[in-house]
Parts: C-alpha cells; sequence; structure tokens
C-alpha cells in the first residue's frame, strides 16, 4: 500500500510544479487588504470570496478568499480605480466602490468591511431554476446528476437505474438498449476510471451523464449501442467553493467526501477526496439438468452464500490556467486505491432421476484484492478570431494495477482439496489525441482530427496445490496462466454540416488501423490479428419549428473483445461451472439506423425514437458441458466461454417524456420495446433465438414543503433473450427525501433503495436434449441510507439574490 501512495506523492509534484511556475507570472505593482466581518461585534467572516472588478465592465481583476479571521490580501493589482465585490453564502453581497490602488497609495488598507445582516431579502419572490433529472436532445440524453437524490449516497450505477434506454446488472455492468456492449468515457476520454465498473464509481464525482446512442464518426466507434460520457464537476468561479457530504446506510455502508474548487483570476483549481466502506451479502443458486445416462446424477443444485467488503478512496486535483485570451492550458490527475475481502460458502447437492439425495460437496472460498487506479491528463486550447474555430489537443495516461489472492477449500466426502491462485493484472493505455473546428459561415463546420491509443494489459495467475506430504502449497505449472494483450489503435476522422433552410446535415468518415497481439506465455501461443476500417456516418434533421424536431441518423460502429473474452484462462472458483475466454475472437461490426421525432410544448416534451441495428460476427456467450478428469476424478461441468455469431439483429421503439405539474411536480418517464435476433451454427448444431422484449421505468420528484423534494421512481424489464436462453424479469424501486437547511448551505437526504426488496438477476440457458440450467442471484440491495451534505461558498440550487453596495452605483442580480 505503501507503494501506492508514493505514486501519489510524485505524480501530484509533477502535476503542481508547472502550474505553480506559470502562476508567478507578471509583476505586482499594488495590493488590496481587509478584513471580512459582520455583526455589532464585527466577527470575522472566514471563507468569503473576494473580487476586484473594472468599475466601467464588471471584468475581473484579481481574487482571494478570506482566512479563517477574515483577513484577505489582493496582490498584483494594476495601478487603477476598482470596485471590491464581497460574497458568502447567507449574506448579501457587499460592494466598495472607489478602491484606488495608484504610485503613491500602492497598498490600500480597507480595514473591516462589514457585511450586512444575514438572511436580509430584498423581495420576497423566490428564484427556481431546476434542471430536469432527464433532458432530451435527438441526438442524446442528458441526466443531470444533482437532480436524483441517489447521487447524494450512492454510486453512478444507481443513477443509471433512473436513465431510459439504459439497464444495470447485479455487478454494475451496464447495457444500452439490451446490449452489455457499450463504451464509458469521462470527460469525452477514456481513462481508468471509465474501466471501473458503474457500481464502484461515486455519483458525487459526476455533473452530468451523456446518453449517446448513435454517435457520429468523431466518437471512438467503440460499443454497439453507443456511447455514455461521465461530465465531471468542476466549477470555475473565483474564490473558494465546493461541497462536503457524509452518508450512513444499513448492513455497514457509509461515505463520505469533500469537493472545493478555487478560482484566481487565470487559475482555477478543483479537487477532492471520496471515501467509500461497503458490504454486499449475497445469494446465489443454480439448479441444472443433464439429459442422457452418462453420468451417475441428473440434477445438480448449487446454492452459494458470499459475503463482500470494499473499501475504497479516491482523490483527484485539477487546474486550468488561462495563458492568454486565445491560449489555455488544464491538467488533471485521479487515484483511487481499492482493498476488497470476499469469502463464500458453495454447497453441492447432486440428485438422481426421482431426485433423491445421492452425495454432496462444499466449497469454502476466500479472496483478498488491492489495486490502484491512475489517470493523468494534460489538455491545450486554442481560440481563433473567428467565432467557433477552435483546436483542441489532450494526453491522457492511464494505469491499474491489481494483485489479488484466492483460498479454495474444497470437501468431497473425506477428501480435502486445497487450492491457492496468486493472480497479477496490469492495464496501461496512453492516448493522445487533437480535434480542429473550423466554422465556414454561421452554419457550415468542418471538424477533423486524429487518435492514437496504445494499450497493454498483461494478467498473471500462478496456481498453488496443498501437498499434505509435505504440509505447504506446491506451484501448478500445468494451470497457470500469464496472458498479454497488446492493441494500437490509429484513427483520422472528418465531419462537415450544413443547413439549408430548415434542413440540417452532417456527415463524416473515420479511417482506424488496428493492430493486436494477443499472447498467450503460459502455451507459447500468439494470436496476431491487424484489419483497417472504415466508420461513415450520416445525420439529418428537419427543424419544422422550434417546439417540432425530426432526425436520422445512420453509423457504422465496431466491438473488440475484451481481454476476459480473449484469455483462455480457466476460472476454477466453481469447479462444476468454470468459464474462459477465447483468444480467436473477432471484432463485431454495427451498423445502426435511427429516426427520431421530439416535440416540446410549455413544460412538456415527449421524445420517440425507432431503431434498427444488424451485427456481423456478434459476440456471445456459449455454454456446454463436458466430462474432464481433475485429481483423479471424472466428472461433467458447464463450460462458458464466448464465440461469434454469424449475425445478430435487434430492432425497436422508444417513447420517453417529461411533464411538470406547477411548480412542484416533475415527472419524467419511458417505455421501450425491442425484438433481438440470433443466428449462428456450432459443428453440428444450429443455434438461434428470437424474443421481444420491453422495459419502462417512471420518475417522480415532489416538492410537498418548502425546500423538502420528495423522489421516487421505478424500472421494470422483461425477459431478454441470449443465444442459448433468456434473462428473466427485473422490477426495483426507489424513494428519496432532501430537505435544504441552514438557509439552504445544508441538504439533509433519506434514502431506501430496493423498497420492495425485489431485485434479482436470473437466467436460464439450455441446449436441446444436452441441459437445461436456471441461475437466481441477489445481493443486499435493500438499503437505507442517511446523509448530510455542506455547502462551502456555494450557490443552492434554489435561491434567493440580494446585494448591498455601499457608496452608491447600481445593483444587479448575478445568476
Amino acid at each position: 500500500m505503501k507503494t501506492y501512495y508514493s505514486r501519489l506523492s510524485i505524480f501530484l509534484f509533477f502535476l503542481l510544479s508547472p502550474l505553480a511556475l506559470l502562476a508567478q507570472d507578471g509583476t505586482a505593482l499594488g495590493r488590496v487588504t481587509g478584513t471580512v466581518v459582520q455583526g455589532p461585534q464585527k466577527t470575522p467572516l472566514g471563507f468569503a470570496n473576494v473580487v476586484l472588478l473594472t468599475p466601467h465592465d464588471s471584468s475581473l481583476v484579481t481574487g482571494a478568499t478570506t482566512d479563517i479571521s477574515g483577513k484577505f490580501v489582493l496582490e498584483r493589482v494594476p495601478f487603477g480605480s476598482y470596485t471590491l465585490r464581497v460574497s458568502i453564502v447567507g449574506y448579501p453581497t457587499k460592494f466598495v466602490s472607489n478602491v484606488a490602488v495608484s504610485q503613491d497609495n500602492p497598498t490600500v488598507a480597507l480595514n473591516n468591511v462589514a457585511m450586512g445582516a444575514a438572511n436580509t431579502r430584498l423581495s420576497e419572490v423566490e428564484i427556481t431554476a431546476e434542471r430536469e433529472l432527464v433532458e432530451y436532445d435527438l441526438d442524446k440524453r442528458v441526466v443531470n446528476v444533482s437532480q436524483d437524490i441517489s447521487a447524494e449516497s450512492g454510486t453512478v450505477a444507481d443513477v443509471l437505474q433512473n436513465v431510459p434506454s439504459v439497464t444495470v446488472d447485479i455487478d454494475g455492468n451496464v447495457s444500452l438498449r439490451g446490449s452489455s456492449n457499450v463504451t464509458i468515457l469521462v470527460d469525452g476520454k477514456r481513462t481508468s476510471l471509465a474501466n471501473l465498473s458503474m457500481d464502484q464509481i461515486p455519483a458525487n464525482l459526476i455533473e452530468s451523464i451523456e446518453i449517446v446512442t448513435n454517435p457520429s464518426s468523431k466518437y471512438d466507434p467503440e460499443g454497439t449501442s453507443g456511447v455514455i460520457n461521465l461530465i465531471l464537476k468542476e466549477d470555475k468561479n473565483l474564490g473558494l467553493n465546493g461541497t462536503a457530504t457524509v452518508n450512513v446506510g444499513t448492513f455497514e455502508n457509509y461515505n463520505t467526501s469533500i469537493n472545493l474548487n478555487y478560482g484566481l483570476g487565470k487559475l482555477s483549481l478543483n479537487g477532492g477526496y471520496d471515501f467509500r466502506h461497503r458490504t454486499r451479502p449475497g445469494v446465489s443458486s443454480t439448479f441444472t439438468t443433464y439429459y442422457g445416462d452418462s453420468l451417475d446424477y441428473t440434477y445438480l443444485d448449487q446454492v452459494r452464500e458470499r459475503q463482500s467488503l470494499d473499501i475504497n478512496h479516491n482523490f483527484r486535483l485539477g487546474a486550468d490556467y488561462q495563458l492568454s485570451p486565445k491560449h489555455a492550458i488544464s491538467a488533471s490527475a485521479f487515484y483511487r486505491t481499492d482493498y476488497e475481502e470476499d469469502t463464500g460458502d458453495l454447497l453441492y447437492r447432486f440428485l438422481g432421476e426421482d431426485r433423491g439425495l445421492i452425495g454432496t460437496r462444499t466449497r469454502q472460498t476466500e479472496e483478498g484484492e488491492e489495486g490502484y487506479n491512475m489517470d493523468l491528463n494534460l489538455g491545450y486550447r486554442q481560440t481563433f478570431e473567428r467565432e467557433g474555430q477552435e483546436l483542441t489537443a489532450d494526453l491522457v495516461y492511464t494505469n491499474n494495477a491489481d494483485d489479488e489472492e484466492s483460498e479454495w477449500v474444497d470437501q468431497n466426502m473425506e477428501v480435502l482439496t486445497r487450492q491457492y491462485t496468486l493472480t497479477n493484472d496490469k492495464n496501461r493505455r496512453f492516448t493522445a489525441q487533437a480535434d480542429y473546428v473550423h466554422p465556414f459561415s454561421e452554419n457550415s463546420n468542418l471538424e477533423a482530427g486524429f487518435r492514437s491509443s496504445l494499450q497493454r494489459l498483461d494478467e498473471d495467475a500462478s496456481f498453488y496445490d496443498y501437498n499434505y506430504e509435505v504440509g505447504q502449497f506446491l506451484f501448478n505449472d500445468t494451470i497457470s496462466n500469464r496472458f498479454v494483450y497488446d492493441e494500437h489503435v490509429h484513427s483520422l476522422y472528418a465531419n462537415y454540416s450544413n443547413k439549408f433552410r430548415s434542413i440540417s446535415y452532417q456527415f463524416g468518415l473515420r479511417a482506424e488501423q488496428t493492430l493486436t497481439t494477443a499472447d498467450q506465455r503460459t502455451q507459447d501461443m500468439v494470436y496476431e490479428n491487424d484489419y483497417f476500417s472504415l466508420f461513415p456516418s450520416l445525420f439529418v434533421t428537419h427543424d419544422i419549428n422550434d417546439d417540432n424536431k425530426v432526425q436520422f441518423s445512420y453509423s457504422r460502429r465496431i466491438n473488440r473483445p475484451r481481454s476476459r473474452f480473449l484469455n483462455p484462462f480457466v476460472d476454477r472458483s466453481d469447479r462444476f461451472d468454470v468459464d474462459f475466454g477465447n483468444p480467436q475472437l473477432n471484432p463485431e461490426f454495427i451498423n445502426s439506423l435511427e429516426l427520431g421525432y421530439l416535440k416540446y410544448w410549455g413544460s412538456s416534451s415527449f421524445n420517440v425514437s425507432t431503431f434498427y441495428r444488424h451485427t456481423t460476427d456478434q459476440i456471445q456467450r456459449l455454454r456446454r458441458p463436458a466430462v474432464v478428469t481433475e485429481d483423479g476424478e471424472t466428472f461433467t461441468r458447464l463450460e462458458t466461454t464466448f464465440i461469434n455469431l454469424a449475425s445478430g439483429a435487434s430492432y425497436g421503439v422508444e417513447f420517453a417524456g417529461t411533464h411538470t405539474v406547477g411548480n412542484w411536480w416533475r415527472l419524467n418517464g419511458s417505455l421501450s420495446g425491442f425484438r433481438t435476433d440470433l443466428n449462428d451454427s456450432q459443428g453440428d448444431t444450429e443455434l438461434s433465438n428470437s424474443q421481444f422484449s420491453w422495459n419502462t421505468r417512471v420518475n417522480s420528484t415532489m416538492t410537498v414543503w418548502k425546500d423538502l423534494d420528495i423522489q421516487a421512481n421505478a424500472f421494470y424489464r422483461a425477459p431478454m433473450a441470449t443465444i442459448q436462453g433468456r434473462r428473466e424479469q427485473l422490477f426495483s424501486a426507489d424513494l428519496g427525501l432532501r430537505k435544504d437547511v441552514l438557509d439552504k448551505r445544508g441538504t439533509v437526504m433519506l434514502r431506501v433503495s430496493d423498497i420492495f426488496n425485489t431485485r434479482q438477476w436470473n437466467f436460464v440457458s439450455f441446449e436441446e436434449g444436452v441441459f437445461r440450467s436456471e441461475s437466481n442471484n441477489r445481493r443486499q440491495s435493500r438499503i437505507i441510507y442517511v446523509g448530510f451534505t455542506y455547502r462551502i461558498n456555494s450557490d443552492a440550487k434554489r435561491e434567493r439574490g440580494n446585494d448591498d453596495r455601499e457608496d452608491g452605483g447600481d445593483g444587479d442580480f448575478e445568476f
């Protein structure tokens, strides 16, 4: 663990050093000092925002935040006359005019700057600017995370449960329109944060989530069903502001976080820390029927109980510096440490044809894992004289590492078998990209850019068997495994857009060269797969009027197999149900078409979309029984691997809408129906399956009392087809309450997830005349959270405005 914190210290030092040097440029000509106080006792006010403005256009000159004793110092002030503005949550804004800094008076001491009485109101008019939880556009949906009460204490997976078209499984993996092949981005980039499952990412790090179901050729074409882009929080207001949150939940679930932003002229800093302690007890069962008479048993009944502990720390730091009016640089770092413990007890019951008990077997598992994730980002942005003309460039380095230890104890009658594994996984990626936008006119634009990504995954698993004669674990080289996967992707793209009357259009093309090597080093097997691909896209939009829009879109996409799909390493945590990858998998290619209609009226919106996806070489799981011999024992087990199907298709329609009743009730909901067709042949076996599926969800937020919100949401998903069976139905509902306190500087939250305790993930798989398997999985999902959030110099979402101006002048509201 010390190694991880050493790495953190090193990269934070290198990140901040150049920014500190940049912040030292310029010459200090003068300074303004003072102390901010309030009340008759002249009590100092710490952490107030103090800024100096030019009187003719109120542009920023410099700024600072008062210390704990209310003192402030504004350095590097050019000679001239200014207006000083002081603001802090809960007090009317203070203005001090005619602050003159000159050669004769280079240091201006204002002494005490007295704030007006707290809670002073200029009027009783409450300014409300609530954003919808989900906002719809023709090409994307935007989820405003701050409007979801689950974001106060939960993860991104909890928020995505309320998003149309999106489903999240028991492990936090996301599906979009029935497909789990979704590209996750963070601020438009692939980072280590995006590699985590969604139930591992704290929702309070996220400002908004963009769901893009049919991206243009500007986007990375990876992902069958589209892109989910997580936009991190970043506040560039002057001075110090932020939030601090603590949440406590049942079953030993708790978390705390602090996010801070500091703006000072050309430099803005943001950072945060999040700590999470989570337990996830669960139970799963599988009942398998084997057809035929080659086995001593007909049925296998498996029940597993599991206890899981997850402790993680998340650190993030970012900086933006305006080199000049047209040039800016940015840098950010993210570091996460993670510690996990898992214990499980698995019971096997072998049953005869009459379901009478033939025998039992037990398996105990203990697992521990330590890991870290690190992201380093460096960005550059240049604007030009022509409005909209822009050049951006980014360098991204990500590094993930996990060390996992597992010990299994298997007992069959009086025979005891012990195994120990040590797994070391490393994932490194370096990405360089640049994007350029050149406007020819108000409606005509050319976009072009390149992207290069270099990735290496190194997965090393060592197996040890316990030898009772010598009393120690001995290395087993027959099942140990090391798998190294290299993937290099180089791409160029160009998009052109224009408008003719009410018709807007965009067409583009992306070209990619992919170089991959799958190196199974243990068995000295190397698989190379290099290919060149073109990804066209077309968008046509008809603006019928300001409230009615229609759009048609087409794009070609790719889904490259993940490393766990490729790695032939056999996971033996359950000896009767194993899985392994297929290093000869090809990527799947998708042609996606979509037609959408968007209608606004008043405070309501309605969106309907029809879509069709055709996939070649579609990747699916294949599950089959196999007779194997291990440790002198011959038995039958289920083996799961991955195959390329000949073809697959999915098509359907989605309805989504929002509606506001008065100023106290906000509703949004969706209904989606789609059909999936899968076809393939494996040897002499024809595999095909088709099924219609649908899902619906509704979210209701009511302001039933002053600053008290009640939010309820429910979700239902009908059964869905797989190549050898189906995923069963899923239903869940959540409830949350949120109340602003302390003059809206604080918020108290109460949330209950999965009120009816119905959230479980069940599957059926079968092959005619061979086997049928039914699996039921659930984790503790009904959890009660109580939390408190305090805003540090941050505006509340619903805020009354007022100002207090000294020495004359005109007051104005700031939003």
